[in-house]
């Protein structure tokens, strides 16, 4: 069991010291399912993932959601420790110190020392990482999310309020030649040549989508690239096949669709396979009766759950301590004062 009694920072530590990366959850859903069984709620388990219910007799109930699971640990590690007001560890802000944050509310509200004006919600779930299957899908597939009115993502935003996200298309495209010895190619047709062609045209393609764009005064920008390249031949062997991972992040504005179209346009729908998609989000309605005055908005530079969660009609943000930009790194970490502080800020949308 986890001591959510303790100070948040002392929370963080224990929940990074259980490794948790994508696929091996299990050990930490255990942990989490010991720590939260003796409050008063209602506790729920989905293979990996977890639901936490405090039913406190509000008119509207507020979702907090946070993934359990990290990316490998690499050069990282699971021995948390500080140094210079940093905590530093596998996880430290993408994304444990949102669930560390959830632990708190849970152990804070059971004691009185915070009070509720919303039913909460607490989801922990699996598989955000990838490959393996997301649990958050799991669970609105199985109809847990029903009655909730507004749901804060603890992705790590350096504590703004992230109201929308970039979707993401990825495709493999492949391309054909023929195979000779590499001392006589003119005997053959080189992949690798006709691959470089469909590389140019990602580039051109992203040089027109990739300026500077606004959405109610939001800056963001559409992007596309090539992300791997392979030939799967011998060194002394004219390629007959190549192979390229295109990944297109495309605009709030834009539809699926419309980003498909958009990039098959360029590069052509034959032997191209989707690998890959979700769809855009942005959720700046109706939703300021959520939010405080004077706390900075953007959207995220990047794909994230909340584009299922408005896709399926529940209001969503992401809203967490940390910075994206820490995230995944040998070095990731979290400011202790920013920290504490998102914890405050968060206790007043409750």
């Amino acid at each position: 069991m986890i001591n959510i009694r303790a100070e948040l920072p002392e929370i963080l530590k224990e929940l990074i010291a259980v490794e948790s990366v994508t696929g091996e959850e299990k050990e930490i859903c255990d942990i989490l399912e010991k720590t939260m069984a003796p409050f008063d709620g209602t506790l729920i388990r989905e293979e990996n993932s977890l639901v936490f219910h405090l039913d406190r007799g509000k008119e509207k109930r507020i979702a907090l959601i946070g993934h359990i699971d990290t990316v490998p640990l690499g050069n990282s590690t699971t021995e948390a420790y500080e140094k210079d007001s940093m905590l530093f560890g596998r996880g430290a802000c993408d994304m444990k110190a949102g669930l560390a944050v959830m632990l708190k509310i849970i152990s804070d509200e059971s004691i009185g020392a915070i009070s509720l004006s919303h039913n909460l919600s607490f989801y922990f779930y699996s598989g955000e990482e990838g490959p393996v299957p997301n649990g958050i899908n799991t669970l609105l597939d199985r109809g847990h999310f029903k009655n909730v009115d507004f749901a804060f993502i603890l992705e790590p935003t350096e504590s703004r309020y992230s109201v929308g996200c970039l979707g993401s298309l990825a495709v493999k495209k492949e391309v054909f030649g023929v195979s000779a010895h590499s001392a006589n190619p003119r005997t053959g047709e080189n992949a690798l040549n006709k691959s470089l062609q469909i590389y140019e045209k990602i580039r051109e393609m992203d040089g027109i989508i990739g300026s500077d764009r606004t959405l109610d005064g939001l800056l963001y920008y559409e992007t596309v690239n090539v992300t791997a390249l392979n030939t799967f031949n011998a060194f002394n062997v004219l390629p007959p096949r190549a192979e390229l991972m295109i990944n297109y992040r495309f605009s709030p504005e834009r539809s699926l669709e419309e980003a498909k179209e958009l990039l098959f346009a360029s590069i052509g729908a034959e032997n191209t396979v989707i690998v890959d998609e979700a769809d855009s989000s942005y959720a700046g309605e109706g939703i300021d009766h959520y939010l405080m005055e004077g706390i900075d908005r953007e959207i995220m530079q990047a794909w994230t759950d909340i584009a299922q969660l408005n896709a399926a009609g529940i209001p969503s943000i992401n809203f967490g301590p940390g910075s994206i930009r820490h995230a995944h790194k040998p070095d990731e970490h979290i400011n202790l004062k920013d920290f504490s502080d998102f914890y405050k800020s968060m206790i007043f949308h409750l």
